[in-house]
């Protein structure tokens, strides 16, 4: 057991030492990095631990992943997603299982995340302040809006790491931690407004608030994020339609977000063909029919919907909607429970749940290699802060 502890800690040792460069260099490595210490975790008592605890919600969960992997049964994508994805997800698990295995395992897990947050910080204010010197230099033939993508995934990582790094300080205390802990928020919160993503502001927005309110009622606040999400992965292709109806609204957004509408229309349409079992995994990427919107032309979905509920509804239908709904249902009403005494635990779950819930709804593909690996990441960092020794 000593020796599988230390390897498993040394592998996580290495991923946080490594995870800023891979991060910075815009996250595609990182679901190889994440799997790789899963592999190193790999221990029959972190399988023994989830089956005894029996959570329901990932049990859904699980059911969502498998289902995704029978769909590529009727996909026109033909790609490797759904095995790869599956692997991702079981090692992932492996890895966020090890990094909250115990009071121990999680000190470990949350110092290598305070000391990866602060060099990435260092990083991404090098590529904001600077014009993206080291992204350019690793890549000079890429143009400037591709080289923008790899900070960008960058960001989303360190956003990752911010709600229980910062849990985590306030729950350690003195004055030391607390200082460091502002130092984190307002740097989080300056390069969130970087690299022209204004979903990641808004996002860390939406996270500061659930965060802050879950000081004030953990339970209350976990229960309605979750209630929330779960109810807009099942109504988001009946209410998006009507939400972006309006034509002024075309007009008055920025052309971004003027062609995510055009996206969203596109792909409500495609759900009602087929709203039971869905395209099947991935089949986004197969379309060629052209949308135009303010003038500008493009595929009705360009690669991915951009909105994580629209994604899941086209891909999967109705069966893999409600599937994710009830993850998120039943997942957030026992962490409410396990959280209720736990507010820093509560604080960094409510904040990633609203960040992330907000964020996967209006960009990255649910598909994403690097997302699913980042989302995998969290999950263990909030585990991580709810089996904390308090008093370490």
């Amino acid at each position: 057991m000593k020796i599988a502890f230390e390897a498993s800690g040394f592998a996580r040792a290495v991923f946080f030492a490594l995870l800023p460069l891979v991060a910075g260099a815009g996250a595609m490595g990182l679901p190889l990095l994440i799997s790789l210490a899963g592999v190193v975790a790999i221990r029959p008592s972190l399988f023994r631990q989830v089956l005894e605890k029996r959570p329901l919600g990932l049990a859904f969960l699980v059911l969502l992943v498998a289902w995704a992997g029978a769909s590529s049964a009727w996909s026109d994508w033909h790609g490797p997603t759904a095995a790869k994805i599956g692997a991702l997800f079981v090692l992932g698990l492996l890895f966020a299982s090890a990094a909250a295995a115990d009071a121990r395992a999680a000190r470990l897990t949350l110092s290598g995340a305070v000391a990866a947050f602060l060099v990435l910080t260092l990083f991404l204010g090098i590529e904001a302040g600077f014009g993206l010197p080291l992204n350019s230099a690793a890549e000079p033939d890429l143009p400037a809006g591709e080289v923008n993508r790899n900070p960008s995934r960058g960001l989303v990582v360190l956003l990752a790491l911010t709600w229980p790094v910062l849990a985590w300080l306030i729950a350690r205390g003195g004055a030391a931690r607390v200082v460091l802990a502002i130092i984190i928020l307002i740097s989080a919160a300056l390069l969130s407004l970087q690299f022209d993503q204004l979903a990641t502001a808004i996002g860390f927005a939406a996270g500061l608030l659930a965060f802050a309110a879950a000081f004030v009622a953990p339970g209350l606040v976990i229960r309605l994020g979750s209630l929330g999400l779960a109810a807009w992965t099942i109504a988001a292709p009946f209410a998006t339609p009507v939400l972006v109806a309006s034509p002024a609204l075309v007009e008055a957004v920025p052309l971004s977000w003027a062609a995510r509408i055009a996206i969203w229309r596109y792909t409500c349409e495609r759900i009602l063909e087929q709203p039971w079992i869905g395209h099947g995994i991935d089949a986004g990427r197969t379309t060629t029919d052209i949308v135009s919107i303010r003038g500008l032309e493009m595929r009705g979905i360009p690669v991915h919907p951009h909105s994580a509920s629209l994604q899941t509804w086209h891909d999967l239908g109705a069966v893999g909607a409600a599937l994710a709904a009830a993850a998120l249902l039943f997942g957030g009403w026992r962490l409410a429970k396990a959280f209720k005494d736990d507010k820093p635990a509560a604080a960094a779950f409510a904040g990633v749940l609203a960040m992330f819930g907000l964020i996967a709804n209006v960009g990255w593909s649910l598909w994403q290699e690097w997302w699913v690996a980042t989302l995998l990441l969290t999950g263990g960092l909030v585990a991580a802060v709810g089996a904390r020794d308090a008093k370490a």
